[in-house]
């Protein structure tokens, strides 16, 4: 097979990528002001130096093929680290600071990688810093994708089986949070039975902390009750618990700094002792910058709490 990657240039990249998002080849002709057939002549010649098609043409355009989606994977990848480049070689030139790194954090990660965030600032106060929350599975897709270097969060499910750098953290068991005064936070001892009458906030299914849940229940003979809440946003999820009589289910740690601040209560349930592990990830096809390696040591080096 010829070596067809040295002749992929930035604007070629992009091209791919557009015929994914338009899925019309005389659309994306148009708008790189080129003529139709020299774009599909251009396809077809890419397509015999990969090996297979990276697109079904159809009735209505074209739509990617498997090989195609994991070409386009790569593509987006090559122009997300150009832009990146583009932006820190600016912000370099008009004497701004210097490197930059993009954190993303499932809800369950927020006070480890606030303490480790603050650590890496004192070291390389002049770092660029960008950071999202949200649940695994669309982090570690922007992960994957370049849009983040870096991901924290629950180690499970199926984030294990992508191509990714990983170092667990540290290990909790789950547990049972209400408002402070809710009716089950005055009592010394709770049943499983007790949780019945009343409305759980649960993660989204197939989320890691969902599965360790799950498991959770039913190593305890627990049924989830049908009229579950998802959410997928720990501020949400807070003020309906604090405004309501819902109970929820949090990692112990994240519980616990709750509690200590005085906006939940752990319920006095039997200790879930379903083991769920906080990992770091990052991408095995990219050097980690200096920044990067310093934040995942700051991250290992945070004692239990």
């Amino acid at each position: 097979m010829a070596d067809w990657t040295q002749k992929l240039r930035l604007h070629h990249w992009q091209t791919l990528v557009m015929m994914a998002e338009q899925g019309n080849l005389t659309q994306v002709a148009r708008m790189m002001n080129i003529t139709q057939p020299a774009l599909s002549k251009w396809l077809l010649s890419l397509e015999e130096d990969v090996g297979f098609a990276l697109f079904e043409r159809h009735r209505k355009g074209l739509r990617p093929t498997e090989g195609g989606k994991l070409l386009l994977e790569h593509a987006q990848r090559v122009i997300n680290d150009v832009q990146r480049s583009r932006s820190e070689l600016e912000r370099f030139r008009r004497g701004g600071m210097v490197g930059s790194l993009k954190v993303g954090c499932s809800p369950v990660a927020t006070d480890c990688v606030a303490q480790a965030i603050l650590n890496l600032l004192e070291e390389m106060p002049e770092l660029n810093l960008q950071i999202a929350e949200m649940v695994m599975t669309p982090l570690l897709q922007d992960l994957l994708a370049g849009n983040l270097d870096v991901v924290v969060g629950r180690v499970g499910g199926k984030a294990l089986n992508l191509p990714l750098n990983y170092r667990v953290l540290y290990t909790e068991p789950v547990c049972f949070v209400a408002r402070t005064d809710h009716p089950l936070a005055r009592q010394s001892g709770i049943s499983w039975d007790a949780l019945a009458s009343w409305r759980w906030i649960v993660w989204p299914a197939s989320t890691p902390i969902r599965i360790s849940i799950d498991s959770a229940l039913v190593d305890n003979g627990i049924m989830m009750p049908e009229n579950t809440i998802e959410s997928a946003s720990m501020n949400v999820t807070l003020n309906m618990l604090q405004s309501s009589d819902m109970i929820s289910i949090l990692s112990w740690r994240l519980a616990r700094r709750y509690a200590r601040q005085g906006q939940l209560a752990i319920l006095a349930l039997p200790r879930i002792e379903q083991q769920g592990s906080v990992g770091v990830f990052w991408r095995k096809d990219l050097q980690a910058s200096t920044a990067l390696q310093r934040f995942i040591l700051h991250l290992q080096q945070q004692p239990e709490r």
